[in-house]
């Protein structure tokens, strides 16, 4: 299935190509995309506004009203899953039964993750896990490469470790699920090459599992936060996903979610689940997966991996573009699937349109309040900016990011918290452009979506950091 979309969407690449608008549009993609999202988000709204007002029709007191509405409703959520997600709650002092053999899988794409994956599996060997700890190796890479030569020395060292090429791989899924055919763990932690998980994570794990959750998603920690500015903001921001949103949307929704990696499953339950290499968020389809038959996914902040963040605007456009798009494939998939579920309650169904169906049209909404405004200067209205509900909603709005920032640094990790200057530039970046660089690559990635253009681009690793002393 992976192999036929990956020909047909060559195939559609090649037509375009053929001809002169498909090469002109493939070398400017991009900015033609974001055109088209403002051809969408400002330009149509601003031309309706003005065919309506000529049939003697102005909606735009209404729309603006709606705009306002929004923009509360979603700063008020945000500010109720960082007061939830100040409440830590820690696993059971004991495991429900012994620990049993575990699975790791770490799955690689090796030309992209050879200078990482020796130091990883290293990091791997090293954790406190007595009951036994199989590390499989799941990688692809089209052409052979040294390091499976280190990679068989590290297996003929330590017979934990199982090196699995798995040809004919295009994704991290088909590697996953080619992995868990080897699994002999009875539950099995799924990690990115880069992650390093601190030692006593697969016992923590357990506790959790053995007590009756059937998924735990850990806190992924920045490691490179020093190696240049974008990885300083991502260390930030990661701990406003993990240690903040992820638990408190868990606790107002009823259900967490898997992220892709530092994430612990029940061996039955992945092999029944497994990934979908066709979704561009394969972990966020399982997630869904899982709540829709009725299994518990549980998000421990002191769950801890280390990883490596992108380093530069590019790897971070391409990487939070695959994000969104893959955000909206979910989205458009489950979301009635899950409404119309009789095994989810009212609250789990709430959480549902908020995380799949308010996350993708907030986006546009969040750009309607400038076509209005420029419609009405356009018309010669005069505009009073003092009108109390524009002055106190937009004192409320401004707040969020303050208070976002916060709680960030109030429940983040030490080893992040000891960089307040990180905050300080997280919190003045987020407040002028970042919140709406990601607003952006949200309405892009549904463009994208409707075009189908669907392609992987895999997120440069850095080369780790060099212990100290080298």
């Amino acid at each position: 299935m992976d192999a036929e979309a990956a020909a047909r969407r060559a195939a559609r690449t090649a037509a375009r190509s053929a001809n002169p608008l498909g090469r002109l549009y493939a070398r400017f993609r991009t900015p033609i995309q974001i055109a088209m999202s403002l051809v969408v988000g400002f330009v149509l709204p601003f031309l309706l506004y003005w065919r309506l007002d000529v049939a003697g029709i102005d909606i735009t007191p209404v729309v603006y009203l709606v705009v306002v509405i929004a923009l509360v409703i979603t700063g008020a959520l945000i500010l109720l899953e960082g007061l939830f997600g100040l409440r830590v709650d820690e696993p059971p002092d004991e495991p429900g039964e012994p620990e049993p053999p575990a699975s790791a899988i770490i799955a690689a794409f090796l030309p992209n993750e050879a200078a990482t994956i020796v130091e990883t599996v290293e990091a791997f060997r090293a954790l406190d896990y007595p009951a036994g700890l199989q590390i499989i190796v799941a990688y692809n890479t089209p052409t052979p490469l040294p390091v499976e030569r280190d990679l068989e020395a590290l297996a003929a060292a330590d017979p934990r470790v199982l090196p699995l090429k798995v040809e004919g791989s295009t994704s991290k899924a088909q590697n996953v699920n080619a992995a868990l055919e080897r699994a002999t763990g009875r539950f099995v932690g799924m990690f990115d090459a880069d992650h390093h998980p601190e030692t006593d994570a697969f016992r923590r794990a357990w506790r959790w599992l053995s007590t009756g959750d059937d998924v735990v998603q850990g806190h992924c920690l920045v490691r490179n936060g020093d190696e240049s500015h974008v990885a300083r903001l991502i260390a930030v921001e990661f701990e406003a996903i993990y240690a903040v949103s992820h638990p408190g949307r868990a606790r107002m929704h009823g259900f967490g979610v898997f992220g892709g990696s530092n994430g612990f499953w029940r061996t039955d339950l992945l092999h029944t689940i497994r990934m979908r290499g066709q979704m561009l968020t394969e972990d966020i389809d399982s997630s869904l997966r899982v709540i829709e038959a009725g299994g518990t996914i549980r998000n421990d902040p002191g769950l801890i991996s280390r990883e490596l963040a992108t380093t530069t605007w590019e790897q971070l456009w391409n990487q939070r573009m695959r994000w969104a798009q893959g955000w909206f494939q979910v989205s458009l998939r489950h979301l009635w699937r899950g409404l119309r579920s009789k095994d989810l309650g009212v609250r789990q169904k709430l959480g549902l349109v908020h995380l799949l169906g308010w996350r993708e049209l907030y986006p546009w909404l969040s750009l309607q309040m400038f076509p209005i405004v420029a419609y009405w200067i356009w018309r010669g209205d005069a505009l009073d900016w003092l009108v109390p509900i524009f002055v106190l909603t937009s004192a409320f709005t401004l707040s969020v990011g303050p208070a976002q920032t916060w709680f960030a640094y109030k429940a983040g990790h030490p080893d992040i918290r000891a960089n307040r200057r990180w905050f300080w530039l997280y919190l003045l970046e987020a407040s002028i452009f970042y919140t709406e660089y990601k607003n952006v690559i949200a309405r892009v990635s549904q463009i994208k979506e409707a075009l189908r253009e669907r392609a992987w681009k895999v997120t440069p690793r850095s080369n780790p950091p060099a212990p100290p002393g080298d």
